[in-house]
């Protein structure tokens, strides 16, 4: 299971490698290579090669 997967269920800011930036839950059991972020309007998968980096609102600090 891979490290970001300890935070499902937080809110969560995920930033690509392109710039954009995903608000969102970190969704439980995704398919291997990323996560699925859910939002109230929509559902991104975000694979890892692409994670530029993440912030947790819960935690207040970058975790990745």
């Amino acid at each position: 299971m891979h490290p970001l997967m300890r935070y499902r269920g937080e809110h969560v800011e995920v930033r690509d490698h392109q710039g954009r930036v995903y608000r969102g839950v970190i969704d439980g059991d995704p398919p291997p290579g990323g996560i699925f972020i859910v939002s109230p309007f929509n559902r991104v998968f975000v694979p890892f090669f692409a994670i530029a980096f993440v912030f947790s609102f819960r935690l207040r600090r970058r975790i990745f």
